[in-house]
């Protein structure tokens, strides 16, 4: 008997420490209250949110936190297609969250984009505040004989400081709730990449 598995999802990490002392410094100078993107607030609890537009910004910081991703998005999609191509990438949106003690951001996935990502600049206290990603291979029904869905309903990522977490737009995902005393800080991202050569 051959038991092959097929639709599986590729989710990615890179570790990066270097640049978070900058970038948390320059974070917390902004200032932000509230949900200032305005977008789908009624998920968000207990954090507050930048506009969309932070790798359009041309504060030094920024460029060389938006270029560290931009570099590993490509590495990551010339492995997924064994090529070696420059790709035009668009950060069609690009965010931070501070997220206080009992925050949460309810399910939910990104529309307009191929790829998302999280880049965790201080995870907070250990044990809470995962980034969850719920398993798109569903099914109605459930039974023995779809049993072996229910060990791969979900998966849970521990946040750790440097940790860039990279997957398809199409993952439904949620931060579960965030305990900790300390703030729990992220950029956030949706990106569009179109290949502009093949490398040679």
């Amino acid at each position: 008997m051959d038991i092959t598995h097929y639709f599986t999802s590729p989710i990615v990490t890179v570790r990066n420490e270097e640049l978070l002392p900058d970038l948390k410094r320059y974070i917390y100078k902004q200032k932000v209250k509230g949900i200032e993107s305005n977008c789908a607030a009624q998920l968000k609890k207990n954090l507050v949110e930048s506009k969309f537009d932070l790798f359009s910004r041309e504060d030094d910081i920024i460029i060389k936190t938006r270029n560290f991703i931009g570099e590993e998005l490509a590495k990551l999609i010339n492995e997924l297609n064994s090529e070696s191509c420059l790709y035009n990438i668009t950060f069609s949106d690009s965010w931070y969250h501070i997220g206080k003690r009992n925050s949460v951001h309810d399910v939910h996935n990104h529309s307009n984009c191929s790829w998302c990502g999280v880049y965790y600049i201080q995870s907070g206290n250990k044990g809470s505040g995962e980034t969850c990603f719920i398993n798109p291979a569903s099914s109605s029904y459930m039974d023995d004989g779809s049993r072996y869905l229910d060990s791969q309903a979900e998966f849970r990522m521990k946040p750790e400081d440097g940790l860039l977490l990279l997957f398809p737009s199409h993952l439904k995902h949620y931060q579960s709730l965030y305990t900790g005393r300390k703030d729990r800080i992220i950029i956030g991202f949706n990106s569009q990449l179109w290949r502009i050569s093949d490398g040679t």
